[in-house]
Order: C-alpha cells, then structure tokens, then sequence
C-alpha cells in the first residue's frame, strides 16, 4: 500500500501544479518602469532610500501594492515603505494658579510647577467661554519676581474659540523649550470680556518626526456661487494617489472669519467629503493680532481638491496663492555591489510584497542610507497588456484526468489482485 500511496501523492502534486505560483513578479505584467540612480557601490551592500513622486503615486495600483525593484540580474529586490508620520510624545504636568486676576486690558495668571528642571514648552488653557480671539505672552521666572519673556504675543501666541454652525477651538500656546519653575501668562482682554480659566495644564511636547511633502497644485476653478454665498475653488495635485493632509491659503487680505469645507475627488464629478467645517481667519486690529490659514484633514488621496469658503455677506477674499502638504513616502532597499536598479510600478493585480528585510530593518542603520532619485517614467517594453489567469491543467490538457484517472484504475487494480493472489496462496 505504500508503494500505491507514493504514486498517488506524485500524480495529484502533478495535478495541482497549474495552481502553484513560484513568485510574484512577472516582467510582462507591469506596466511602467523608472530608473534608480545613486553613486554605485563598490563594496559591500549599502541602504538606498529614494521618494516617491507623482508618477508612481498616479500609475500605482491603490495604497502601491505594485511597487517592486528588480536589480540587473533581474532578480527581486527587498524593500521597505516608510511613511514618515509625525510622531508625537506628550508629557504632562500639573501646575497649581498661584495668582488669576483680571484688568482691563489683560488677565494674567502665575503657574508653579512645583520644583525646577522640568522641560516644558507649551500651556493649554480650560475655558468654556465661547467665541473669543485672544493673543497671549509667556514669561517665566525661578523666583516668581524676576520674569523673562519667553514668548511675545505678536509672535503668532493666540488662542481662539469659534462656537456658531460648527466648533473649532485652539486653546495651546507653545514656547520655547524651558526649564523655569514659574511661567505667567497675559491674555490680551483690550477691554473686551475676560475668558473664564477654568484649569491649566503644562506640556512638553516633543516632534520626532517631521517630514512633510509640499505639493504646488493648479487652480481649475474659482467660482462664486451666489446661492450659498460661496467661493469654490478647485485644485489639481496633477496625479491621482498623492497623500495629503492639509491646504494653506496665501491672501493678503485681513480682518476677515470664514468657514471652510474641504471634499476629494478623482474625477471632479463624484466628491467625498474631508472636512465639514473648520475656520480661516486673519485679523489685524488694536485688540488682537493673529491669522490662521491652513486646513487639516484626515489624510486623502485625492486628485482634485474643492474648497467651499462661505462668505455669507460679505465679499469674496482674494486667494494669492495655494499649497497642500502630506507626509513623506519613501523606500528604502539594501543595494548590492556593481549592480543597478528599477522601480517598476503600474500592475493593478499585484498584491503587497512581504520581505524578511521588515523583521530586520530595525537593526540596520537606516540614517547612513544612500540617497537615491527616479529617473523619469517610462513604457515597459516587455509589458504584454492584460494578460487572461492561466488556466488549470486539466482545461489545457482536456485528455489529462481522464488518463490519470486510468493509470490510477490499472494501478489498483493490480494491487487488488496480488493482494488476492497472497490471500490464496498462504490457504
């Protein structure tokens, strides 16, 4: 029987091999292909990292599933996608008021944290007083008589609260990184209702991560729409797949307050919705100097960007200028020596690859990695359009299973007679 069981193990492997895929990447299957150029390597392999640009992100299959680096052996090249986030690490500290009080032009209030030495850089202010501008001076002390200022008001240290159709709230004021015991802050009243303080708490925030992308889009539209007393304006990042998360407007304009809704497209017909409602302002008056304009939203791959400023009554603003920013995409390859690399890209059935380098990549030392750049895109001449899935052997092969399934019957069946035979002959 184990002779029976060996053969038929080997006819149904040989059955399943139409099924069976050795690897992923298959030269004609891809459509595009970029070179990556960096100085070569003489000795030894050595980290390569280069940034994608707008190219790959627009003929990429969805989230770069696609992406693969063939060296020239062409053989398969590991890599890593690093998406360099802000990474954000918040401490926090308890602060006792040690003084609150209001004047006309300013309320101002004295912190201890308690001891000196403690790094901090930044304050936010419990309120639930409702649509207010205020700008804000930090000074710090190590005896609570001797005060230095840290942070001036016309320095952009503002707080605000905006409470009508929609909320949107600041209420954080950062400084530069100290160490004193004592800080005091002036909230700039100039004469209007003091805000009401009802806690503080002291931070100390620390950015280890900051790379950002900034894209330059085109302007496709800018329309007044009297109906909804609104100024729409639409902005192209010329490539489908880009990252994004944020729009700043340039005006020269002051002394306005609109609200802003952000949607996404990729077809400029059928838009998805980014951000509802947040808040542009710039004022610049006796009582409160301060703007902002920029947008936050949860980060899209859109092409096409619409902006919807509602004006009410007043007039339309004057946009100078517009940028859209998002968080760096890079890769990151361990090249060999005397060996030269491409990015091919562009194969919508592709799946994500996954390497062994992403287990040890931690202990490599990605900071000495050499930079690379894309060449410009081009046609893979090898590309064989869309390729029909391979069909199974038994449809390629019609006469195959029947002819297995035949051996199979000889096969058993003599085993079935010798077996009959032993019987017998041991009577």
């Amino acid at each position: 029987m184990n002779k029976f069981l060996v053969q038929s193990t080997l006819i149904l492997a040989f059955l399943g091999l139409g099924t069976f895929v050795l690897a992923d990447f298959e030269l004609s299957k891809w459509m595009y292909q970029k070179e990556i150029r960096f100085t070569p390597i003489t000795t030894g392999s050595k980290l390569v990292s280069f940034t994608l640009d707008g190219e790959v992100f627009n003929n990429s299959k969805e989230g770069l599933a696609d992406l693969r680096i063939i060296d020239s052996n062409n053989k398969e090249t590991a890599y890593k996608l690093l998406i360099e986030k802000v990474e954000q690490s918040r401490q926090s500290f308890p602060v006792r008021i040690i003084n609150l009080g209001s004047g006309g032009e300013y309320t101002q209030l004295t912190l201890d944290l308690g001891k000196e030495g403690i790094v901090h850089n930044s304050v936010t202010l419990s309120t639930t007083s409702i649509n207010f501008r205020r700008q804000v001076e930090v000074e710090a002390s190590t005896d609570a008589t001797s005060w230095f200022l840290i942070k001036k008001a016309s320095e952009g240290a503002y707080i605000y609260d905006y409470s009508l159709d929609f909320k949107a709230k600041n209420t954080t004021v950062y400084y530069p990184e100290s160490t004193y015991r004592y800080l005091r802050l002036k909230i700039i009243d100039s004469g209007e209702e003091p805000i009401k303080i009802g806690g503080v708490t002291v931070y100390n925030n620390v950015l280890t991560s900051t790379r950002e992308v900034t894209y330059k889009p085109k302007i496709l539209e800018k329309r007044e729409d009297k109906e909804t007393r609104s100024t729409q304006i639409i902005l192209d990042l010329e490539a489908k797949g880009v990252p994004s998360n944020q729009i700043k407007l340039a005006t020269n304009e002051v002394n306005f307050n609109r609200e802003v809704a952000v949607e996404g497209s990729n077809n400029k017909t059928d838009w998805s919705q980014l951000e509802a409602r947040d808040v542009i302002f710039s004022y610049q008056t006796p009582k409160f100097v301060g703007s902002k304009t920029n947008i936050f939203y949860p980060e899209s791959n859109f092409r096409y960007l619409r902006l919807t400023v509602f004006n009410r009554d007043n007039q339309p603003i004057s946009f100078g200028d517009f940028s859209v920013w998002g968080t760096l995409r890079k890769v990151l390859f361990q090249a060999e020596p005397n060996l030269t690399y491409k990015l091919f890209y562009g194969n919508p059935k592709a799946r994500f690859a996954e390497y062994d380098l992403e287990s040890y990549l931690q202990y490599l030392d990605t900071g000495s990695a050499v930079t690379a750049v894309l060449g410009t895109g081009e046609n893979n001449s090898a590309f064989a359009g869309e390729i029909p899935p391979e069909k199974p052997l038994t449809e390629r092969y019609p006469y195959l299973l029947s002819g297995v399934l035949a051996v199979l019957v000889v096969i058993l069946g003599s085993m079935v007679l010798r077996l009959a035979f032993q019987v017998k002959s041991r009577r």
